[in-house]
């Protein structure tokens, strides 16, 4: 998994958008999924949002919540 950025996402998303979210770390377009995973066996992790909300998608590839930042960037 690379790494995009040490810190969130932070993202403006409403009522029934779907989003899919890079899990492999390939995506050149991060947090999103590009396809770059292809071959790789990992897929991207999709969700449709129940309602408008800002979400935190994790930008260091470390959560354990992937997509979303649990906010171990800020451990060392």
């Amino acid at each position: 998994m690379s790494t995009w950025q040490n810190e969130p996402f932070v993202i403006e998303v409403k009522e029934g958008e779907k989003k899919a979210f890079c899990l492999c770390g390939k995506s050149k377009n991060g947090p999103y999924c590009d396809g770059s995973h292809k071959g790789s066996g990992i897929t991207p992790e999709v969700v449709i949002f129940d309602k408008a909300r800002k979400v935190y998608a994790c930008g260091c590839g470390k959560s354990a919540k992937r997509p979303y930042c649990d906010g171990t960037h800020t451990k060392s």
